[in-house]
């Protein structure tokens, strides 16, 4: 989502506002529709309602400060903290969109920077310590001529494939032995800045640019799925997300003839990507149908990463029990047609102000309670034997280390009654890896670890035939002498 006010699309979204005042009937159709049973929409359903972190790591400058880690704070006034992380699981969300651009942040031969990697890298490992599901993409670097780094017109299309290749073959470096929970997006919303069709033309009357511009988001995106695949590791089954012109969920966008999903190496690892933002009864039954009808109906995984009620700010706080009916609606009807939904959250909007601000992130709580527990109650996984962060096995043991010697860890944790065995992990990249899978003691030894480095280790418990969960809470964080 831009930063700015798109004033095109303003006076329809002041329509659409006057819509609000009155009283209007639910959706007409909410219940569950057929949908076919795979693994790929068993993922999706189970990342659950989301929630975005925008406006921090995708904000951008003209001219890159002299401090480039500034523009994290640089639109939202808020730097990203573990314990905002945690008030977004606790708030019942299960997925979190990290929104990232990056090209304020490499040098002349697109080098990212190392600072700007490794924080973009220490909040997904926050998120996925808490069981999350995290989506990370290009997000801001679209743009004519100079002002960014891609854009998908036949001048510049050269130009674009070099940037997003590169971009994404170091993001794939970073995160190649991450688990299946981090999700890559290969672009935003790709479109013809600056022009007259930057986000919205006549289907009906497409003209070469247009054309042109359609056929290379789609060079785009292949470009985006080759290099990822390319990478190895877990990369090579990672899920990735597929945007069609400038995110839009219509005509124009994801139901367009000219979109397509990439050839992949792998089947049925690509979900179609899109945005929305509007309070309409009428137009936003008609999004999730079109999904529905193209894609999920046939198995087919599908997204909207961007929702609200208006793309240029709704009074959550003041309107929270109209809000509260309406997006509950959406998320349900979207859940009951395969579509997992991720709300915009730029951190603005308090008593008084159009925003889309529903967790404060200062303070790392929750503003509109109300409106936060219907979605994501009513986003919440639907198909039996999917998984999210909401899942509630047994929580492990807490575990307890002290570094006696040089390179050695040793653990401790309370006995779990009824567990016949316990299991050792540790974390890495991203995720937990096992040290030892059976240990029958409350206490376990780790040699050869790194004297002076950092370490986080944790134990599950086998009860009654089932592995407790591992959660940051339970885990320990230890120097090595």
């Amino acid at each position: 989502m831009k930063k700015i006010i798109r004033k095109a699309l303003s006076f329809l979204m002041t329509a659409v506002l006057a819509m609000s005042a009155a009283a209007v009937p639910a959706f007409a159709d909410d219940s569950r529709q057929k949908l076919p049973d795979n693994q790929a929409m068993r993922f999706v359903d189970g990342m659950g309602a989301g929630w975005n972190l925008g406006n921090a790591f995708d904000a951008i400058s003209d001219k890159t400060p002299a401090d480039e880690m500034t523009l994290e704070t640089f639109w939202c006034g808020a730097k990203t903290t573990r314990e905002l992380i945690k008030a977004v699981k606790k708030a019942g969300f299960g997925t979190i969109r990290i929104p990232v651009s990056w090209h304020n942040h490499v040098d002349k031969d697109l080098n990212i920077s190392d600072a700007w990697m490794s924080r973009v890298k220490e909040v997904v490992d926050w998120c996925l310590e808490e069981g999350l599901y995290v989506i990370i993409n290009i997000h801001h670097d679209n743009g004519k001529n100079d002002y960014a780094y891609y854009q998908p017109s036949a001048e510049e299309k050269d130009r674009s494939v070099k940037y997003i290749s590169s971009v994404w073959k170091q993001i794939s470096k970073t995160f190649r032995n991450y688990g299946e929970k981090l999700v890559f997006e290969g672009l935003n919303e790709p479109r013809l800045t600056g022009t007259n069709y930057e986000w919205w033309f006549d289907t009906k009357k497409m003209n070469d640019e247009v054309k042109a511009a359609l056929e290379n988001i789609n060079l785009f995106n292949q470009t985006f799925v080759d290099t990822v695949r390319a990478s190895g590791g877990k990369n090579a089954n990672r899920y990735l997300l597929i945007v069609g012109y400038a995110g839009k969920n219509d005509e124009c966008g994801v139901l367009s003839d000219y979109y397509k999903l990439p050839d992949d190496t792998v089947k049925n690892r690509l979900i179609v990507d899109c945005h929305y933002y509007g309070i309409g009864v009428k137009t936003s039954p008609k999004v999730i149908d079109g999904m529905y009808n193209k894609y999920t109906s046939k198995g087919i995984p599908a997204m909207v990463t961007e929702y609200g009620l208006n793309e240029n700010g709704y009074k959550y706080v003041d309107q929270e029990d109209t809000a509260t009916e309406r997006m509950g609606e959406f998320f349900a009807y979207a859940r009951n047609r395969g579509v997992s939904v991720v709300i915009w959250d730029n951190n603005y909007g308090n008593k008084g102000q159009k925003g889309h601000k529903f967790i404060d992130r200062k303070t790392a709580t929750v503003i509109v309670p109300k409106l936060v527990k219907a979605i994501t109650k009513n986003g919440a996984p639907a198909l039996s034997g999917s998984k999210t962060s909401a899942d509630t096995s047994s929580a492990g043991p807490k575990v307890t280390a002290k570094s006696t010697a040089a390179g050695k860890v040793t653990l401790s944790w309370d006995k779990v009654e009824g567990a016949t065995k316990y299991a050792v992990y540790q974390y890495v990249d991203g995720a937990y890896k096992s040290v030892k899978s059976k240990v029958t003691k409350t206490t376990y030894t780790i040699k050869g670890l790194t004297s002076g480095s950092t370490y986080r280790f944790a134990v599950r418990a086998y009860v009654n035939g089932k592995w407790t969960t591992l959660t940051s809470k339970d885990s320990v964080k230890i120097k090595v002498k």
